[in-house]
């Protein structure tokens, strides 16, 4: 997201596995970058913190239930 800059404005971000942690990580990262919407598998225990810091910042967030990373 970095390296994109300001071309990262509006575009989506999906994820294979759940995000562990929102705060002060990825979630957040991307949506002060400017990501309009994320998609992930959910099933974190930590899943509600994905979802306020996307609505605190306006990003859309979609939990497509389905786990495509396992180890």
């Amino acid at each position: 997201m970095r390296k994109a800059g300001a071309d990262v404005k509006g575009a989506a971000l999906a994820s294979d596995a759940f995000f562990p942690f929102a705060w002060k990580d990825a979630v957040e990262e991307a949506c002060e970058s400017g990501i309009g919407v994320i998609a992930e598998p959910g099933g974190s225990i930590r899943d509600q913190d994905a979802v306020d810091c996307c609505n605190k910042y306006g990003v859309s967030l979609l939990f497509t239930n389905v786990r495509h990373f396992r180890h």
